[in-house]
């Protein structure tokens, strides 16, 4: 049997290797555009919040001529649980910046040495505009970055009060760190229907986000977790996330890290201000009803099953899961 000349040979493995590298780019394009859809529907959804509130009351007074402040999104939870680090990986991927990793909030180093940050800080998140042009005035969202809660065997209702009233924020996440210590995270979960509870109370939607999501070793350990933490916050709006920290090393001002962006990631902090805007919308439409007079319908019975909007997050909160852990092994 005659053997295939060397030439034959070259012609085909360049053949392959362009038919992979023509896969990898697909796959990266598809991944880029799924990030540009979310971060469109969050300019969107800023528009809109600006329209209704200009469409409301007509009394042409001065205050109604000023411009509606942007939304205003809590981020709390305890210390050194991912708080400030989420708060710097929403600005990054809302802004869609590349390169060093830029510090809108005080992030506790790794192992958590200080104490983070001690009074509320307001960090405003610039929505990027689509294909490379400057952000509008109105496309921005307000993080606030709270002071962590104090350990979760020493928490008050007191504490969770005070957390929330600050800064009149219109929807709450809370951070919580998945390879805490177990007695200290086993703690966390176990007050999180008092958190849930008066955050309801304040008339406020709860979002938990879930940290250091590589620290689960197993779809079945984040897929239990995911369960019993919405269980005891009784919401079915759970985000696992990996944010963008420094290294072990710390920051380096002179020369700061690099960082690459991680489709994951961007994907999952914007659903999660999509989200936030989506109750802020509702909020505010309440609200405007309230003030118009206008008098709400009874509350129906919930119903014993979820509705479908609740199988909706799970099914994406359970997809999301096993996609970090298949990304992970590839």
């Amino acid at each position: 049997m005659r053997m295939p000349r060397l030439p034959l040979l070259l012609k085909i493995a360049a053949a392959a290797a362009a038919g992979a590298l023509a896969l990898i780019v697909a796959a990266r394009l598809r991944r880029e555009d799924a990030v540009a859809s979310l971060r469109r529907e969050i300019r969107e959804a800023l528009s809109t919040l600006v329209s209704d509130d200009d469409d409301g009351d007509g009394g042409g007074s001065a205050k109604d001529d000023a411009s509606p402040p942007p939304p205003s999104v809590l981020i709390t939870g305890f210390r050194a649980h991912g708080k400030s680090s989420l708060v710097n990986t929403a600005c990054r991927a809302l802004a869609a910046e590349d390169g060093p990793l830029l510090l809108r909030a005080e992030a506790s180093p790794p192992g958590g040495g200080t104490d983070g940050p001690r009074r509320r800080r307001r960090v405003k998140a610039v929505v990027s505009g689509a294909d490379g042009e400057g952000a509008g005035d109105s496309d921005l969202v307000e993080l606030l970055d709270a002071p962590p809660l104090p350990e979760a065997v020493r928490l008050t209702r007191e504490d969770i009060d005070g957390a929330i009233n600050g800064g009149n924020p219109e929807c709450v996440v809370l951070v919580l760190r998945c390879d805490a210590p177990a007695k200290e995270r086993n703690a966390a979960i176990k007050r999180l229907p008092e958190i849930s509870a008066a955050v309801r109370n304040k008339g406020l939607n709860l979002i938990i986000v879930l940290t250091f999501k590589k620290a689960m070793r197993s779809i079945r350990q984040a897929e239990e977790l995911l369960r019993e933490v919405s269980f005891r916050a009784r919401t079915d709006c759970v985000y696992f996330i990996e944010n963008y920290t420094w290294s072990n090393n710390g920051p380096n001002l002179r020369h700061p890290p690099v960082i690459k962006n991680d489709f994951e990631t961007h994907f999952t902090v914007l659903t999660i201000i999509r989200q936030c805007l989506e109750f802020i919308k509702l909020n505010r439409s309440q609200s405007k009803d309230k003030n118009n007079g206008k008098q709400a319908k009874p509350e129906e019975p919930k119903p014993k099953n979820p509705p479908a909007e609740a199988k909706q997050y799970r099914k994406f909160n359970d997809s999301s899961v096993r996609l970090f852990f298949n990304n992970s092994e590839t």
